[in-house]
């Protein structure tokens, strides 16, 4: 395989990630903090989680060989050596205006979308993935259609909202690459919890395990203010809070001063 095995956990083992050599790594363990925070049990992010990995355990997984535990471990492979290789990571939170990514293609950079703010990436722009709970519609599913790689989180109340969806991309003429991922302090084979909470801030947490170098990481619409133009369903009080949570994810990894 492609990985780096010195900061890639396959399979969502829960021990440290580059942060310090201790048994529980802190961008998991806040996981607790915040269902605590909001009264959320976490028996609902389990069982979603672990019907996800039952639905995709057989070798064609609705159907198709391309999300097998085979195919989803190469569609990772391929996600780290890209944004290895980068000269530059843009990731897009919901609060983007699709003037500043014009502004930021170029050669070498690739852009990570949390959900829906795929959907304001130009054409041109080389997306690397979008970190997905399922709610970025209508953008998420165009992206899905042109089989983009999408890094696919089961929690607690998601589960109909991912069964849903990818019944329906099983059907497309090219469905998207898959990569598992859920918010439990379990070992699930063939899923991943990399830390983090909302997208923005898994889609940070991903990117730190796989070794990315935070030097060449830009975020663009990460935004405590107010809720983003390109935001899924959501409640406003809610998400705001959820935001604060983003927020201190940010802040251990080192970049709250992206954050507007």
């Amino acid at each position: 395989m492609n990985f780096n095995q010195r900061r890639c956990i396959l399979e969502g083992m829960p021990i440290h990630l580059g942060m310090g050599d201790t048994e529980v790594n802190p961008l998991i363990a806040i996981q607790d903090e915040v269902r605590d925070h909001f009264g959320w049990e976490l028996q609902a992010d389990l069982d979603s989680a672990e019907s996800m990995k039952l639905s995709f355990t057989n070798n064609q997984p609705f159907g198709l060989s391309k999300w097998n535990s085979d195919e989803r471990n190469q569609a990772l492979g391929d996600l780290q050596l890209k944004l290895l290789k980068a000269t530059a990571v843009v990731f897009v939170g919901a609060a983007v205006e699709s003037q500043q990514l014009e502004e930021m293609v170029g050669d070498g950079v690739v852009f990570i979308a949390a959900d829906g703010a795929v959907g304001a990436l130009p054409a041109h722009a080389d997306l690397a993935c979008i970190v997905s709970d399922f709610d970025g519609t209508p953008h998420l599913q165009l992206a899905a259609k042109s089989g983009a790689t999408i890094i696919a989180h089961a929690h607690g109340d998601n589960m109909e909202a991912w069964k849903e969806c990818v019944k329906t991309w099983s059907q497309f003429s090219n469905p998207p690459a898959l990569v598992l991922s859920h918010q439990t302090p379990h070992y699930l084979q063939g899923m991943h919890n990399w830390g983090g909470f909302t997208d923005g801030d898994r889609a940070l947490c991903m990117a730190h395990s796989l070794g990315v170098d935070f030097e060449n990481v830009y975020l663009v619409g990460y935004t405590l203010s107010r809720i983003g133009q390109w935001s899924g369903r959501t409640q406003k009080g809610i998400k705001l809070a959820k935001l604060q949570w983003m927020a201190t994810v940010v802040q251990m990894l080192g970049l709250e001063q992206q954050i507007d």
